[in-house]
């Protein structure tokens, strides 16, 4: 049992180490970083045509072959791995890179479920440790009533 004045593990050092950890997870380098900096510079206006005209999209959002990857046929590759085909009304057919969100959806619920396995886990624990300081102090109880008769 802990006493005023000790030092015990407050609420703070859990919390603080599993945010270190989920932050760790989702780490980019900064080189990585600078990447995607100066391959979005590179995009030129009339590739930017769907910000200004009207466009169609031709092509769903797909992953990039490993070969638009390494020769950079496609530059919207560089940036997230997948692109669409849009149609512009006057600049024409080019690609922009989009977000994979069947894999972003996956993180998602992955990241829902471990949390729901830690409040599940939390929950277990405290209702064995209620159970077993319960069944302590009833144990109490009644060797002082056995004490006293």
């Amino acid at each position: 049992m802990f006493k005023a004045g000790e030092n015990s593990l407050g609420w703070r050092e859990p919390v603080l180490l599993i945010f270190f950890i989920y932050s760790s997870l989702h780490w980019v380098p900064v080189s990585a970083a600078e990447g995607v900096r100066s391959s979005a510079k590179s995009v030129t206006t009339h590739e930017e045509c769907w910000l200004q005209e009207k466009y169609e999209m031709t092509e769903k959002c797909r992953p990039c072959k490993q070969f638009e990857m390494t020769s950079n046929s496609i530059p919207a590759c560089s940036l997230t791995g997948y692109v669409e085909k849009v149609s512009c009304r006057s600049s024409g057919e080019v690609y922009r890179s989009c977000h994979n969100t069947r894999a972003e959806e996956h993180a998602f619920w992955t990241f829902e479920g471990v949390w729901f396995g830690v409040f599940v886990a939390g929950y277990i624990a405290v209702f064995l440790r209620q159970r077993i300081l319960d069944s302590a102090a009833t144990l109490r109880v009644h060797k002082q009533i056995a004490n006293s008769v």
